[in-house]
């Protein structure tokens, strides 16, 4: 019977590489908690300077998203994120990471008490700074969107005609409709698993940085 060394580097580099995986998916997790408890400081410093942010109602860098994200809250509008980070891939000091999403709200449309909820998957390049792993980037995946009322006795108070003139993208379709009446511009443009052709490029790009491309 014979057996395989693991030499002490092996075993370093196997735990080094296990650390930093845990560390990352724990950063994507508190970043979408700290955002829905509104702690503002910690949300920031998930980040790094400079950051780029693209959402549904945000395209910018990473302070802007904070402060605009306070003032959403502020108003009142408290979507919950609960995210699943399914596929990290580490390359040095740069990762990307993709996570399973729901973007979920309650709220009211004309007298009646709505849940909506948007799937998606967020995708992150993270990188290596002096302080831990941070997000560099943040992107949605869009995929489907439902919406129901929370008395399931109530008529939804909308024409369907009404959600088609939104934005012509069955991807994200209802919540770009609803961000829409609360006064929010959405986008035509994201990413969504009904353009696949885009999608592809999207992830060579990422890709492409993981492996030491781009300019950040």
């Amino acid at each position: 019977m014979s057996t395989t060394a693991t030499s002490p580097a092996s075993t370093d580099a196997d735990l080094q590489a296990l650390s930093d995986k845990l560390e990352i998916i724990e950063l994507v997790g508190l970043e979408r908690l700290w955002r829905d408890t509104g702690e503002w400081d910690k949300l920031a410093a998930a980040f790094t300077e400079d950051a780029v942010i693209k959402t549904t109602w945000f395209d910018g860098n990473a302070r802007a998203f904070v402060e605009l994200s306070r003032e959403m809250a502020d108003r009142g509008r408290h979507s919950k994120h609960p995210i699943n980070p399914i596929y990290v891939r580490i390359n040095r000091d740069r990762a990307l990471v993709e996570s399973r999403a729901e973007i979920q709200n309650r709220s009211e449309i004309d007298g009646v008490w709505v849940d909506m909820t948007q799937y998606v998957r967020f995708i992150s390049r993270v990188r290596r700074t002096p302080e831990g792993w941070r997000l560099a980037s943040f992107e949605g995946i869009y995929e489907k969107g439902t919406l129901a009322p929370v008395n399931p006795l109530d008529r939804l108070p909308f024409d369907w005609s009404e959600v088609e003139r939104s934005v012509p993208r069955p991807a994200y379709q209802l919540w770009a409709w609803a961000m829409t009446r609360r006064g929010y511009k959405v986008p035509d443009n994201l990413l969504g698993d009904d353009r696949p052709e885009e999608l592809r490029a999207f992830y060579a790009r990422e890709a492409q940085w993981l492996e030491g491309g781009g300019d950040k």
